[in-house]
């Protein structure tokens, strides 16, 4: 095997390169480049027996599977055969196993060997070992310090497979630590974020370096709880990425007293469906979206007809329980993302994300099903007004739209929809 290396060496006529990596401070290895045979390794340095375990002896012709265990990152591995069979080199990251099982997280810089025909004959690797924080003897301080911290604070590696947690975060999540560590971070995913908010999240990571917002996280009993979390990368001393640790703080009960509070601005007492307050709020939005984005939606107005009549033969308590009840009938037949809003006294606004043929159909059945139900005995009616949104629409001219629409059902006898012109 000393043979196939001095052939590698004296091909690339470097006489010295055994030696000069002997002295070398970074573990290094160099393979074969035989993969039809399966790679096998023709050297290893001082560095990288030290903290193997294994003698240069006894790895010179194995494989460097020897290496890997259940903790290995295969995807990584996989990926690394891939660009080294390219002829590319290779930067990495993942766990190695030493001689007496333990494991190491390395990162690795692996390069081709060519000869002076161009054809690669070797790879050689050059290695960083790094253990996770809490197996650092330099950093047991720090580690004290941190699990002493209130915040919950997390690390993981690139591959976002956990490599710490401190006791704070062990605790709120009701995880024992063995039971994250060399977990990929999914597992703590409520399902509750869709893939364009961690899309954004990576894409904001990649490219400043960190990354802040509210998290909906789920704890092993699935109980889920707002998670205010700050997302910054670590790196060494080179500048290249080697970690993110995470800090967050439960707020939970913040935002739910937020959440109060928004009911109190946007949500309507008496039926209990956002306001004309939210409404402004939403329409203006989704005129943006449009100019943007061409986002075609439709405003539905109603109109509960001769409500006066019902208020003043049958008193205001009645009155109030048919609003209730009409706002279940509406509620029970829309989209859960449509958005319906009372307007004021008898008249009511649901914003859908369709043009207005479809929305068309959509206040037909809402019509209908308003018509076929008994209120306490009392049969009502409602009309209807649609109009779409257009280039030139504002928050205004939209609404002004179905107003007429609207006026135009009332005087045509009521109980029916228009679209407006």
């Amino acid at each position: 095997m000393m043979k196939t290396l001095n052939n590698i060496l004296n091909q690339l006529d470097t006489k010295s390169f055994e030696n000069i990596f002997e002295h070398c401070i970074d573990p290094v290895v160099i393979t074969d480049a035989y993969w039809k045979d399966g790679i096998k390794i023709i050297y290893t340095n001082r560095a990288f027996n030290t903290i193997s375990q294994y003698s240069s002896n006894e790895l010179i012709g194995k494989s460097p599977k020897i290496f890997q265990g259940t903790k290995s990152n295969y995807k990584v591995l996989s990926e690394l055969k891939t660009e080294l069979i390219k002829g590319n080199s290779f930067v990495g990251q993942s766990v190695n196993y030493k001689k007496d099982k333990t494991s190491y997280i390395v990162k690795w810089s692996i390069s081709p060997i060519k000869n002076k025909d161009g054809k690669v004959i070797a790879y050689i690797s050059f290695q960083k070992a790094i253990d996770s924080i809490v197996n650092m003897e330099q950093e047991k301080l720090l580690s004290k310090v941190v699990n002493a911290s209130e915040n919950l604070i997390l690390v993981t590696n690139l591959e976002s497979v956990i490599v710490y947690l401190n006791d704070a975060f062990s605790d709120k999540l009701g995880y024992g630590k063995e039971e994250l560590l060399g977990k990929h971070t999914r597992v703590l995913k409520s399902g509750r974020q869709d893939d364009i908010f961690y899309k954004n999240m990576w894409n904001t990571i990649l490219k400043d370096g960190k990354f802040s917002d509210i998290f909906i996280s789920k704890k092993k009993n699935g109980t889920l709880f707002y998670d205010k979390k700050d997302i910054s990368t670590i790196k060494d001393n080179d500048g290249n990425p080697i970690y993110y640790v995470s800090t967050s703080t439960d707020i939970s009960n913040q935002v739910q007293k937020e959440q109060l509070l928004q009911n109190e601005i946007y949500v309507d007492t008496l039926t209990n469906i956002y306001n004309r307050k939210k409404y402004e709020e939403i329409i203006q939005k989704k005129i943006k979206e449009y100019s943007s984005n061409k986002k075609v939606f439709s405003l539905i107005l109603i109109d509960i007809d001769h409500f006066k009549y019902i208020n003043d033969n049958y008193g205001h308590d009645i009155g109030d329980y048919i609003l209730q009840e009409f706002t279940k009938v509406i509620n029970q037949n829309i989209r859960e993302s449509d958005m319906f809003f009372r307007w004021g006294g008898e008249e009511f606004v649901v914003l859908v994300d369709i043009d207005d043929d479809s929305a068309f159909n959509l206040a037909q059945k809402l019509r209908i099903e308003i018509l076929s139900k008994n209120f306490q005995s009392i049969k009502i009616t409602a009309s209807f007004a649609i109009s779409q949104i257009t280039l030139d629409d504002t928050q205004n001219s939209i609404f002004k739209k179905a107003d007429s629409a609207l006026y135009e059902a009332k005087q045509t006898g009521r109980n029916k929809v228009v679209i407006s012109k």
